[in-house]
């Protein structure tokens, strides 16, 4: 039984890993100076120098008032990656695309590298329903496992057996 929990959990460390960024795709190594705590708004705290600076450039660089620039950065710091995509979708809709996908494809057209742009995210389609499906398999799995290992009755009924 031991051995099999084991197996299961270096299965799943395998098929999640993965999710994980990969060293080759980090571009810049060095952590930034708005996430000392690594948690969102709280770096507004850690760092105040570092977030007035970053809120005054929002300000003279965008044009926005200062409850605007805290908004859109504090937005940022909450989640990066959404941020970006709601950024990248509302950059294209000015466009006249009608979705984030629809407009980089767009772009990458007017460049003549609409055919591999469209194949990367073919292929990354392709591997995250993979990895999802990885993931979902060991779940059920497990689940499977510890029902077959664990006997889950109710206690409160009689066994005749």
């Amino acid at each position: 039984m031991m051995k099999t929990t084991v197996a299961l959990l270096l299965l799943l460390v395998g098929v999640t890993s993965g999710f994980m960024v990969q060293p080759s795709s980090i571009t810049n190594n060095k952590p930034s100076s708005t996430t000392v705590l690594g948690i969102g708004p709280l770096a507004k705290l850690a760092n105040r120098d570092d977030y007035e600076e970053k809120v005054n450039n929002l300000m003279k660089i965008k044009g926005y008032s200062r409850e605007k620039a805290e908004m859109e950065y504090d937005a940022y710091l909450d989640n990066p990656t959404n941020y970006a995509l709601t950024k990248g979708e509302e950059y294209y809709k000015e466009l006249g695309y009608k979705s984030l996908m629809e407009g980089v494809v767009g772009e990458a057209d007017k460049r003549g590298e609409g055919d591999e742009v469209r194949q990367r995210l073919e292929d990354f389609k392709k591997q995250s329903q993979l990895k999802a499906t990885g993931v979902l398999v060991v779940a059920l799995s497990a689940l499977v496992y510890f029902k077959l290992q664990f006997d889950v009755t109710n206690p409160m009924t009689p066994h005749y057996f």
